[in-house]
């Protein structure tokens, strides 16, 4: 009788000690009013529902920066919420150990002029003890934070530029003037929760468009006018999410203007890659070290659609509730 009871006292034991381990497994979520895991520093003034930077606290200049300390170990994808309003600011910069991973405009998902709770994905990061994830506000403009959320991935840790983003990404908005005839080289990749768009225009005329307004709807992009349905996978039946590897070329002239724009809540592997017959940065195609004469006639077939051997983004969209 003894036996039984020591062997019941130590399965329960043993079982206590399995379900402890599998909670630090499980996801982590630091609202606005954790004390312990959250320092405000600046402008920030709090309700029942959120912190944001505000013109009536502080010294009343809506800066801050917000800095959460986690303690987790692991890999982990990073989730912040806020409240998007039209009144919002459009560039809450968000990083990860000390590297700015995304810049979200807080006002993508306020429709109609009524406000949102909105989840967007800083991508996923390797995390120690001493990780440290940030939102700083700086522009003067009024954002908003209701929470992170920390789920275990066992995605790849996104690969960031030192500014932030996608290696080879062009800015929020970029613009670039032919140096002489060749092509124009367009990379997309749209991952995204909430509304977003990718446009490509050459002397003012949009050769590219990609607009999508959540994770799941099949919203493919165009290119020169027509659809491309390959933009898009169906993971099941209903579910679509962006195609990695996506390219398309358009013939330039030598000063014709190339602009690029990103706009909305995208996620962190998004990406709009322009390269071409340019000076700078966008002077040859990412990844690869040709002058642009030599891409040029690599790519013969010139202003149509193609599937090329781009990096695919780190991770697809994986938020599947608001």
């Amino acid at each position: 009788m003894m036996k039984k009871v020591v062997a019941c006292f130590l399965a329960a034991f043993v079982f206590s000690l399995l379900a402890l381990s599998t909670s630090n497994a499980a996801d982590l979520k630091i609202k606005f009013t954790d004390k312990g895991r959250l320092n405000y520093q600046g402008d920030w003034k709090h309700i029942s529902y959120q912190a944001y930077t505000s013109k009536d606290a502080g010294k009343g200049g809506r800066r801050g920066t917000l800095t959460c300390e986690p303690k987790l170990s692991g890999t982990y994808q990073i989730i912040t919420e806020f409240k998007a309003t039209v009144n919002r600011g459009n560039r809450a910069q968000y990083y990860v150990n000390g590297t700015k991973v995304k810049e979200v405009d807080q006002r993508a998902g306020a429709a109609n002029g009524k406000s949102a709770f909105i989840k967007v994905s800083l991508g996923v990061f390797e995390l120690t003890p001493e990780s440290k994830v940030e939102l700083r506000c700086e522009d003067g403009k009024s954002y908003s934070f209701v929470g992170f959320t920390f789920t275990t991935s066992t995605d790849v840790p996104t690969d960031v530029s030192a500014d932030g983003g996608v290696a080879g990404d062009t800015g929020a908005e970029s613009s670039f003037v032919a140096k002489s005839d060749g092509d124009l080289v367009i990379e997309p990749y749209l991952s995204t929760y909430s509304a977003a768009a990718l446009h490509v225009l050459v002397d003012g005329k949009e050769v590219f468009s990609w607009v999508r307004s959540d994770s799941t709807s099949k919203e493919p992009c165009v290119f020169q006018g027509a659809a491309d349905d390959k933009s898009m996978i169906e993971n099941k039946p209903g579910d679509y999410s962006p195609a990695p590897g996506l390219k398309y070329t358009v013939a330039l002239k030598a000063g014709q203007k190339v602009t690029s724009t990103k706009s909305g809540g995208y996620e962190s592997g998004t990406y709009l890659k322009i390269s071409g017959p340019f000076d700078g940065a966008a002077a040859a195609p990412a990844g690869t070290d040709k002058k642009p004469a030599e891409n040029a006639a690599d790519n013969k077939e010139g202003g149509k659609a193609a599937t090329g051997d781009a990096k695919p983004a780190a991770m697809d969209d994986v938020l599947n509730s608001k």
